[in-house]
């Protein structure tokens, strides 16, 4: 793209911010070719809207103009544009090496490396182990230690947070009491969230993933079996598992609880346009799943990495969220989590169809898989339900955490 043109790359997200009594915006990049956030005055977003690759320089300069009234300069147009190639930001030929570089290396990599340690939990092993006690602790909100198999239930299927550990701790640690406690395990299916777009809609990995507790291994008997039964290049955008963290996050409880269980990770990544009707690419993914479960002999759990609804300022909403803003979603949580107990896959993508998602769940691809692979055979039972404050404009975030259990005759 010529630098006349300039183009912002598409896999950025833009947040809004308060400096003082200054809103601003906070640029970064879901694609992580840098992860360095750029804070940019409303002016400067301004700028940054314009730049699809349409308009020219002296274009953006007309507009600014027309929209607030003084002159732009082209140095500090020029400015801008070169500090947004710096961050790797624009479309052009230099994100793209980086992006090429980065996909190289991951390829090349024997495992898949625990991308958010230190930054979204401690990254020493003890301090590890020590801060995901903590959150079945009863005086942190938690469910009490687990006592391995002492249900013995069959488990067929987990829902379990997303969200920052720091503030979804004890919801993820009643999930996990959950699992350990019923029967055994063999292999764990995480269905992760993915949080930019799949061409596919799935992305699997063969690789096993570390974390600063060691390493959990990928069930690569399962994955063939699957990869064999899916006509999709299941492998193609493998490398959009290197610094997503809703599965990372769930290979940590994984590893202190079930250090010996083996994992299968999928990120899933599509929306309600893609569910009216079901794309096919999505319906034929579910039946391979259906298969390759059917055809295990040993005991497999789907886990379903998932928030709920996001709300305020920060996810694009007009409003700040008050009292009564958080009983209303609460209450529309609680209608959805009744549907998904039911494991009624149609039933909970009709709601969020019917919605058009208004409300950001952060779940549904890997939902609808795991409720259409238990249909009839599993049912819900919700464990815990909370929410979080992630702003100071009152934005917040839902999540809960459910286990299925295999449903009696």
């Amino acid at each position: 793209m010529s630098a006349e043109l300039p183009k912002l790359r598409s896999r950025l997200e833009a947040i809004p911010i308060r400096q003082g009594s200054e809103l601003h915006i906070a640029l970064r990049d879901l694609e992580g070719l840098n992860p360095d956030t750029l804070v940019l005055s409303p002016q400067a977003y301004f700028l940054v809207t314009l730049m699809d690759g349409s308009n020219s320089m002296v274009d953006i300069q007309a507009a600014f103009m027309r929209r607030f009234g003084s002159m732009l300069f082209r140095e500090d147009l020029d400015g801008l544009v070169r500090e947004l190639d710096t961050y790797l930001f624009l479309e052009n030929e230099n994100s793209r090496s980086r992006a090429q570089q980065l996909i190289t290396e991951f390829r090349n990599q024997p495992s898949r490396p625990a991308f958010h340690a230190g930054i979204s939990y401690e990254a020493d092993a003890e301090a590890l182990r020590t801060q995901l006690q903590s959150f079945f602790s009863p005086e942190n909100g938690g469910p009490g230690d687990p006592k391995p198999a002492a249900s013995g239930r069959s488990i067929l299927g987990l829902m379990a947070p997303h969200i920052d550990l720091r503030t979804g701790g004890p919801c993820f640690a009643y999930a996990y009491k959950a699992l350990l406690e019923a029967s055994p395990i063999h292999t764990c299916i995480v269905l992760g969230t993915g949080h930019e777009p799949l061409p596919n809609y799935f992305a699997l990995s063969r690789k096993d993933f570390e974390t600063p507790l060691g390493l959990l291994s990928a069930d690569n008997d399962f994955i063939d079996e699957l990869a064999s039964r899916c006509s999709l290049d299941l492998f193609a955008d493998e490398f959009a598992h290197r610094r997503e963290h809703t599965i990372e996050f769930q290979t940590l409880f994984l590893k202190l609880l079930l250090p010996e269980v083996k994992i299968v990770p999928i990120l899933c990544s599509f929306g309600v346009e893609e569910m009216e009707p079901p794309a096919e690419a999505i319906l034929h993914m579910t039946l391979s799943l259906q298969e390759s479960l059917a055809s295990s002999p040993r005991q497999v759990c789907l886990l379903s990495s998932v928030d709920l609804a996001h709300i305020g300022p920060r996810y694009g909403d007009p409003f700040r969220p008050h009292a009564g803003t958080v009983r209303e979603h609460d209450e529309a949580d609680h209608r959805l989590l009744e549907t998904i107990s039911s494991a009624d896959a149609e039933g909970f993508a009709s709601i969020l169809v019917r919605e058009r998602n208004r409300r950001r769940i952060c779940g549904l691809p890997p939902l609808y898989l795991m409720l259409k692979a238990l249909e009839g055979t599993a049912v819900g039972e919700l464990l815990n339900y909370d929410s979080t404050e992630v702003d100071g404009e009152g934005s917040f975030v839902t999540f809960a955490s459910m286990a299925f259990y295999e449903r009696k005759p």
